[in-house]
């Protein structure tokens, strides 16, 4: 018999025990069945920290795309954008953002032109693009300042040719217009509106100026039913042709209306006038011309009209300057102030130095809220003002708009036009400080309980006037806060350009370093070092 045969017939033992042996050996073996451990105390804590740790994970991801959707949805409702140039270029001022949390109308806003062009603009020009994203970012921020009352639409008339037909039958409108419309008033202008282009001829550069804030606020108040005014320019007298239409510009840009006026043939200033320029006059006015002012302003007592004069060094008016005087109380000298301290010379503009003196605007109710900002003041006549006793007017008064320190000199008109240089010149020190450059008069009166007055404002410098445009000073302010006060236009908005150099557009020194090196470079990635640290040991001490 082989193994096998032997194993196979082995008898199992089990079954040969007997009955009460085979139950307790069942027993034993159930008895000795290993057990579950219990989970001590750290075991525990493991298990409770884990659990908690992947509920704070789950927890903090859902939290996070919460957060997302939530700001995805704020976004749209109330764009947001965080505007680092040195500038401010890409943020409204607070006379927009005023002018349009106040607007009870609802105005829209159709540009003519497709969207992408303004919220991705890449037409290869920096400036252009910057001028591009403006108009965008600006809209937006008027329709959430405005809670919605403000709205722009965009129509891109080339994929759209039955649009392109009814807005050119309707508003005679073309592709590249902008349509601003309140009920049934509207304004449109142009894209090429939204700039304006100066050929420096030192530099032979272009300097880019955005116009994007001064046409959005001008139209919408416009349409909006805001007050506007007429400025006429009288002419006739050879007047400073670039100085009138650096002026026109402007007052047009802040949404007053201008129109020239030739006082030597027309006979008489509309009723819709509210101020009179005269600006820098060769030629003198006539003995009836002055009449025709003199009633005008007078208006049977009644008042309520103004006048702006300026002065030029180009030629002389005996009987506008003698108006002046006489009605007014304002003396337009034959003197130049000059500067003698060179801290006061505006270095960036080449020239005769001392005769382009820079100095700072008065305070007065002409200009409260521009005193002390500094203005340049080319070959500046000097002005007299003469006390309210002195004057035919008991309710007449006088008062300053610029005024220059004792480093200041006069020099005689006919030394300064004689001179080679400007070693040939008198330099006189005058009898009393400061020196006038700029004044306004005050006229008052009383009609029916109710008080009306005139303003007449004299610059001793019509070349102020052609330096409006000039970034560095404030020139601009000075020539229309005066208008806002004198036609009694409180809500008028008053924006200046903003001039889009390399500069302007790029990050201050100061904001890069913090952010590139100081929060990005440095701050965020310590924070998270930090973190994973806290979370390595804490894990690590489970």
């Amino acid at each position: 018999m082989s193994n096998f045969d032997e194993i196979k017939n082995t008898p199992d033992k089990s079954e040969t025990l007997p009955a009460e042996v085979a139950t307790e050996a069942s027993d034993t073996k159930k008895k000795k069945a290993p057990k579950l451990p219990k989970l001590n105390w750290r075991s525990n804590r493991k298990l409770r920290l884990g659990t908690t740790a992947t509920a704070i994970t789950v927890v903090v991801v859902a939290v996070v795309v919460l957060i997302n959707v939530i700001c995805g949805i704020l976004a749209d409702r109330f764009p947001w954008t965080l505007d680092l140039t040195a500038d401010q270029t890409y943020s409204l001022s607070e006379e927009s953002r005023s002018l349009a949390e106040t607007v009870s109308s609802e105005v829209a806003i159709t540009v003519l032109f497709g969207e992408d062009y303004f919220s991705q603009p890449s037409t290869g020009s920096e400036e252009y693009d910057t001028i591009f994203r403006q108009f965008y970012l600006f809209a937006e921020e008027y329709k959430t300042l405005s809670n919605g009352k403000i709205t722009t639409t965009y129509v891109d008339l080339e994929k759209n040719p039955t649009q392109a037909a009814s807005f050119k039958e309707k508003y005679d409108a073309t592709s590249g217009d902008i349509l601003f419309t309140c009920g049934d008033q509207y304004r449109m202008i142009s894209l090429n509106d939204l700039l304006q282009e100066d050929m420096d001829y030192t530099t032979y550069s272009y300097t880019v100026t955005s116009l994007v804030e001064q046409k959005l606020a001008t139209n919408i108040s416009s349409v909006c039913g805001g007050e506007s005014v007429t400025v006429t320019f009288l002419t006739g007298h050879d007047e400073d042709e670039n100085a009138i239409a650096a002026l026109k510009k402007l007052y047009e840009l802040n949404g007053y209306h201008t129109q020239t006026l030739d006082f030597t043939s027309a006979g008489k200033i509309s009723d819709t006038t509210g101020a009179l320029a005269i600006v820098g006059p060769a030629k003198d006015y006539s003995v009836d011309e002055i009449k025709r002012l003199r009633d005008w302003l007078h208006n049977d007592g009644n008042l309520g009209r103004n006048l702006f004069v300026f002065a030029t060094y180009a030629g002389t008016c005996p009987n506008l300057y003698d108006f002046l005087s006489v009605d007014y109380g304002i003396t337009v000298t034959s003197n130049i102030i000059m500067e003698t301290d060179a801290n006061n010379y505006p270095m960036d503009i080449y020239g005769s130095y001392p005769y382009w003196p820079l100095t700072t605007i008065a305070s007065s109710n002409l200009t409260e809220t521009i005193a002390g900002k500094k203005i340049i003041m080319p070959l500046t006549l000097q002005l007299l003002t003469a006390k309210s006793s002195d004057t035919d007017k008991e309710l007449l008064t006088n008062h300053a708009l610029v005024a220059f320190p004792e480093s200041t000199r006069l020099t005689p008109l006919s030394d300064l036009l004689a001179a080679e240089s400007n070693d040939d010149v008198t330099q006189i020190e005058a009898e009393e400080y400061p020196l006038i450059g700029m004044a306004y008069a005050r006229d008052y009166n009383v009609v029916n309980n109710e008080s009306v007055q005139n303003y007449i404002v004299v610059s001793g410098s019509c070349e102020f006037a052609n330096r409006i445009a000039s970034s560095q000073y404030e020139n601009e302010s000075l020539a229309i806060e005066p208008l806002r006060t004198m036609c009694s236009l409180g809500d008028t908005v008053v924006i200046s350009g903003k001039n889009l150099s390399a500069e302007m557009l790029s990050f201050s020194t100061l904001t890069a370093q913090v952010l590139g090196l100081g929060v990005f470079t440095l701050g965020i990635p310590l924070v998270l070092v930090a973190i994973c640290l806290v979370v390595f040991f804490k894990r690590r001490h489970l």
